[in-house]
């Protein structure tokens, strides 16, 4: 019996082996692809909690900053109406003086810096905290991943000081002034007679965003880390040090550039419309004789009936249904400066309605979606470095 097992296993030895060898090969093979796909799910888990857990935590960021944007802002109204004050001026204007004239000219200047003034510093400061609060939120996500500590309580405080330069020291002075000089060189041909309207104000703030962005030393687009950051880290910190550098390098590239020139070109857009809508309250408490709009360039038509009614709407100014054209309604520079300077008069207020252009300025800029984007492009880079 054994010898005959024995020959039947050995005729058969060839067979067992590669029976074996593929039973254990598949055995083999099959555990190797289970431990793979659990490795791979415990890969794609891993990546999903820690895309979630960024997720999360750059909401939180986007959120606190926000908030800080809202609170500086509040801060930053209340420096620019220090530095660009009307009240002088028109106490004396109560009086009635001889110089009223030069008072007037001096409103005008005013006037216009500080909306201008308005338009450039609430950029500037939505994009330089948008930038320093993810900057700072990359920072510390990555000391959560590591479990170190490298980013302090105190360390965070000094980072974020760094932006009162532009608030409570000379950087809100500095833009202003500069704003004013230009503002000074594009006005000071505009007697306070000149008749204008909506459209000659845009072209008006056309030419001064165009004057101010001339100066490559002083243009608040391209160097604006000149007006919002002190110019040396007055920390002797490695680390703070690193961060000032890279928020500087950060606010001086292109995308940063190209976001504040957008946002300030959509500031004055901004900055028309609300004059538009203070023009349109202050024409109907105006006699409808006081009104100048502009000429309509004469048409020719084939039926002289439709020329005449075409005509006689062009000169009472007057659209379908009696609705004055405000896009054509002419009004004196005098008259243009206390709606001007009425808008820009009183700092961040949410609770004002509707909200003042201070206000608009600030909240369009937290909501501007390139303003967004650029702050979710740093957090993505300074998490995952």
């Amino acid at each position: 019996m054994l010898s005959r097992l024995q020959d039947f296993l050995s005729r058969h030895r060839r067979k067992f082996i590669v029976t074996g060898v593929l039973v254990g090969g598949t055995i083999f093979a099959a555990r190797y692809a289970q431990r793979r796909f659990v490795e791979f799910q415990e890969k794609q888990a891993r990546e999903f909690f820690e895309r979630t857990r960024r997720t999360t935590h750059f909401e939180s960021t986007e959120k606190t900053c926000n908030q800080v944007i809202l609170g500086m802002g509040e801060e930053m109204c209340q420096a620019v109406l220090r530095e660009c004050s009307t009240e002088e001026l028109l106490e004396q204007l109560r009086q009635n003086p001889k110089n009223k004239l030069e008072l007037w000219e001096d409103m005008k200047i005013v006037a216009f810096t500080r909306l201008a003034t308005y338009v450039y510093a609430s950029s500037m400061l939505v994009i330089a905290l948008r930038v320093q609060l993810n900057l700072l939120g990359g920072y510390i996500y990555r000391d959560i991943m590591t479990e170190q500590k490298q980013v302090t309580d105190e360390l965070k405080q000094q980072y974020l000081s760094l932006i009162r330069h532009f608030i409570t020291e000379s950087g809100i002075r500095d833009l202003a002034r500069y704003i004013r000089t230009q503002v000074i060189a594009v006005t000071k041909t505009m007697p306070l007679s000149q008749q204008l309207s909506l459209g000659d104000l845009e072209q008006l703030f056309w030419s001064l965003q165009m004057a101010i962005n001339a100066d490559t030393r002083r243009d608040p687009n391209s160097r604006m880390s000149k007006y919002l950051l002190p110019s040396q880290n007055p920390s002797h910190s490695p680390l703070l040090q690193k961060m000032f550098n890279e928020t500087l390098d950060l606010l001086e590239s292109e995308d940063a550039i190209g976001v504040c020139s957008h946002n300030v070109s959509r500031g004055f857009v901004l900055a028309c419309d609300a004059i538009a809508e203070s023009m349109g309250e202050t024409l109907q408490h105006l006699p409808q004789a006081e009104v100048q709009t502009q000429q309509e360039p004469n048409l020719k038509f084939n039926q002289a009936g439709s020329s005449g009614a075409k005509n006689t709407k062009s000169q009472n100014g007057l659209e379908n249904n009696n609705l004055l054209n405000i896009n054509r309604v002419l009004l004196a520079l005098a008259k243009l400066i206390p709606i001007i300077s009425g808008l820009t008069s009183r700092g961040f207020d949410t609770t004002s309605r509707p909200h003042n252009l201070p206000t608009q300025l600030l909240t369009f800029y937290v909501v501007a979606e390139k303003t967004k984007t650029l702050g979710a492009n740093v957090y993505e880079s300074f998490s995952s470095a």
